[in-house]
């Protein structure tokens, strides 16, 4: 085994399984308007604080 296979085989045995669909979060998301906001601030939407990320979050009913 080379050194690229013996990595890749190290990577995989660390890599998380699947996420089920019932372990997603039901929320809805405003992403146009998070993405509005945020380039209104100036920066990327990953670059915001979590309470400015979550106003734009709402539980689906």
């Amino acid at each position: 085994m080379n050194g690229q296979m013996k990595k890749y085989k190290e990577s995989l045995s660390k890599t998380p399984g699947p996420i089920m669909p019932s372990q997603i979060p039901k929320i809805k998301l405003d992403m146009r308007g998070l993405v509005k906001y945020a380039r209104e601030r100036g920066v990327a939407p990953i670059d915001l604080t979590q309470e400015e990320r979550e106003r734009f979050m709402a539980p689906m009913a």
